[in-house]
């Protein structure tokens, strides 16, 4: 049973949708991510001890985040369509220079309504069999969505789920009853893509990230469930707090 409290909020657009704020290479969750495995006492046993570094460029299929002993890919979880939807409706945000951020009005009309698909709640309802079929030859707007995330999800990598959300649940919890509530939601809401990648890319790990608390969740997919295997604070990472002090919440985190 999901925990009915149990809240997401979408990251601020400059978290990530890279180079959102214009000359600033910190608007790239691939970055921040990577310093935040590095002090992962989890992911730091998987490279025995050697640090990440993050690809800046990937010509030749090289993934996101490498080590002498390891390597990870990073995906967003989420809908091309949330996305955009963030994109257009968050507030506009310019950088003249350091120090200096104008902020401005979204791009998207003022009370003008647009369509987009929630990520967990549209893969909710398809079986494996829709899944298998969907990943081809998707059928209307939905499922196109889908497909997108499904193709990701073959990649034969070491792979990284970000789901880009911060979780909270509208009544109190404490942090391991809050950790427990959201494991047991992830393994009944995605136990479709468990099987989904674990038939698609057999022999790759699979892991999956979000925020709760102020600290990055790190699941790995064990079997046929998500285990909780660590989680990281997010002030270990230097470019994250840059964002958040510097443009989330549209500047007034200071």
């Amino acid at each position: 049973m999901i925990d009915k409290t149990l809240r997401e909020k979408i990251l601020d657009a400059p978290f990530i949708i890279r180079d959102y704020v214009n000359d600033e290479p910190e608007c790239n969750y691939e970055r921040y991510l990577t310093e935040l495995l590095n002090h992962s006492t989890f992911f730091m046993q998987k490279s025995m001890g050697a640090p990440f570094k993050w690809v800046e460029h990937q010509d030749h299929g090289e993934c996101d985040a490498i080590s002498e002993n390891y390597s990870i890919d990073y995906k967003l979880f989420v809908t091309r369509s949330r996305l955009h939807g963030l994109k257009v409706t968050s507030n506009r945000i310019t950088k003249y220079k350091d120090g200096m951020i104008g902020f401005g009005t979204g791009r998207w009309p003022a009370g003008k309504s647009f369509r987009c698909f929630r990520t967990i709640a549209a893969l909710r309802p398809c079986s494996i069999e829709d899944l298998n079929r969907m990943a081809d030859t998707p059928d209307g707007d939905v499922e196109k969505e889908l497909s997108i995330i499904l193709k990701s999800l073959r990649v034969k990598k070491n792979l990284l789920l970000f789901y880009p959300y911060t979780l909270s649940f509208s009544e109190v919890h404490t942090f391991e009853d809050g950790c427990k509530s959201i494991l047991e939601a992830f393994d009944e809401d995605l136990s479709n893509i468990i099987d989904y990648r674990k038939t698609a890319a057999p022999g790759f790990d699979t892991f999956l990230c979000t925020i709760y608390d102020k600290n990055l969740m790190n699941f790995e997919l064990i079997a046929d469930l998500w285990e909780l295997v660590d989680f990281v604070e997010l002030n270990e990472s230097k470019i994250y707090m840059d964002l958040y002090y510097t443009y989330g919440n549209d500047g007034f985190n200071h």
